[in-house]
């Protein structure tokens, strides 16, 4: 399982666990979105005066966002993550959910959400998983912002709590395409709270097992294992030892709602162009 909160400290990174999908004895990981009519008159204009009221408070009860790419992007892209965003709206609930192209931007509508809950549908949710090479505080927040790079070279990036800590990490060596599934779950019988439960297909499972095998006789920090989300590390457990079974948990402060839009987001995948809010 790997645990959200807490990165922010090399202390307290070094000391958390990975554990995986079976019980290992002391070996923990953590990684463990018509009416009638009254009186004369045929009742036409009636139900059609109530329809049209009916349909505007319909429209009047959905929140809409619009989104549009950060950069250049062909119509071929933007349906595409028009795309991955309607698999979202259906894995967070988003009943009746519209996600449409048009004029080079994204338009989402939903009755009954939030601005925050449309909000995460546009988000890139780009996971990868990457070895610390080394680790140093943060003395100041604007040494910390999201940062990315090509999969193929190192990167040096954050934790999700701010100027705490700032990672050297190295080359990507297990991409968030090798996630197959992912999953929110309430933890009871641990009391560990809100969880996201991650399995990885046949190839990322060799490769997360071949990670694990490196970075477990490691000394800290280049035993830990960076969990990085759209540039920012959201957790660096420390390894003990080869993880082989392809199932991880991603753990540590999640509400139902923020677990259930991460296990979204890693199901869909990660959309081909950033976005912003316009």
């Amino acid at each position: 399982m790997i645990s959200r909160h807490g990165t922010g400290r090399a202390q307290g990174a070094a000391g958390r666990r990975v554990r995986g999908g079976v019980a290992v004895g002391v070996a923990l990981l953590v990684l463990t979105a018509c009416g009638g009519s009254s009186g004369g008159g045929d009742g036409k204009g009636t139900g059609d005066a109530k329809g049209a009221a009916g349909r505007a408070g319909s429209a009047a009860d959905r929140t809409g966002l619009t989104f549009r790419p950060a950069a250049g992007q062909s119509a071929a892209g933007l349906k595409s993550a028009a795309d991955l965003m309607r698999h979202r709206a259906t894995a967070m609930g988003l009943r009746g959910a519209r996600v449409e192209v048009a004029a080079s931007a994204i338009t989402v509508s939903a009755r009954g959400a939030s601005r925050a809950k449309l909000t995460v549908l546009g988000k890139q949710a780009r996971l990868d998983f990457r070895p610390v090479r080394g680790q140093a505080p943060a003395t100041a927040k604007a040494q910390c912002p999201a940062a990315e790079g090509p999969s193929a070279e190192p990167l040096t990036a954050c934790a999700t709590n701010g100027s705490d800590v700032r990672y050297d990490l190295g080359p990507v060596a297990v991409p968030g395409t090798d996630v197959s599934t992912a999953r929110a779950h309430l933890d009871e019988r641990s009391a560990q709270g809100w969880l996201v439960d991650v399995t990885f297909t046949a190839a990322g499972a060799r490769r997360f097992a071949a990670l694990t095998a490196k970075l477990a006789p490691q000394a800290p920090p280049a035993n830990q294992l960076a969990v990085v989300l759209d540039g920012t590390v959201i957790s660096a457990p420390a390894v003990q030892q080869e993880l082989t079974d392809g199932r991880v948990q991603i753990s540590g402060g999640f509400t139902r709602s923020s677990a259930e839009e991460l296990a979204a987001q890693l199901s869909a995948g990660a959309l081909p162009v950033r976005l912003r809010v316009s």
